[in-house]
């Protein structure tokens, strides 16, 4: 049978099927005709989860670059900062779309011994809302304790008492450590919880609003913030 022969027999054979051919290059099959056909390139998983890793270690080791920025380092440990920032602006994966594990691993590393090198070197005050008068130190101790493993320690000590109605800005005990915030002498700002930084009352809404200003005031002068109610075991700053 010629070629010619072959083919329009096999037609006939997929027409009584209720199929048709598909031809691809390098594939040729057979698939119900009531469909349409879309040849997709296949997905790895495990490279796209790499790539979302990749992106969030470079914002996460930015973070930490810029508040490292606010710290004293002694000569010896320079070395240390400027290679993480290489890290940051110069080494990048061979391929984009599939990062080696390798690399990821690198990251990785690279972020905790910074973070590691900010905590030694973080200077820490503490701030406490209570809601009556009674001694503070119970809970600054707490919050020392806490805070032990992100930062070298605690310089100021500060709280207010019987004021959460008040805004930030209006409470005695928290203008005394603005100052130094702002002028740099203090790089993390633990608290208990969010809600000893905002008036009581709000709506959940305007508490995550009020806590995000918060936030953004810190970052303007390279300090961060620590809530003693959300540090995890397993994380590190």
């Amino acid at each position: 049978m010629s070629g010619t022969h072959r083919r329009e027999s096999r037609l006939a054979y997929l027409r009584g099927k209720n199929l048709r051919p598909i031809t691809e290059p390098g594939c040729t099959t057979a698939v119900f005709s009531g469909r349409r056909s879309h040849v997709v390139a296949p997905v790895d998983g495990a490279a796209s989860e790499r790539v979302w890793r990749v992106a969030e270690l470079r914002r996460q080791l930015a973070g930490v670059l810029n508040c490292l920025d606010a710290v004293i380092l002694p000569p010896e440990l320079s070395d240390a900062a400027a290679g993480a920032r290489q890290w940051l602006e110069e080494i990048t994966p061979a391929d984009s779309l599939d990062p080696a594990p390798a690399y990821v691993r690198s990251l990785e590393h690279t972020l905790r011994i910074t973070q590691q090198l900010l905590a030694r070197h973080t200077v820490a005050a503490a701030y406490v809302h209570l809601d009556a008068e009674r001694p503070p130190w119970p809970e600054h101790q707490h919050l020392e304790a806490a805070s032990a493993p992100y930062c070298q320690h605690v310089a100021v000590r500060q709280h207010d008492v019987a004021v959460h109605s008040w805004p930030l800005d209006q409470r005695p005990g928290f203008a005394r450590l603005r100052g130094d915030i702002e002028e740099g002498r203090v790089q993390l700002l633990v608290v208990r919880s969010a809600a000893d930084l905002v008036p009581a009352g709000l709506s959940p809404a305007d508490q995550k609003r009020a806590a995000e200003a918060m936030g953004g005031w810190l970052r303007q002068h390279r300090a961060r913030l620590l809530c003693a109610d959300q540090i995890t075991p397993r994380h590190a700053p």
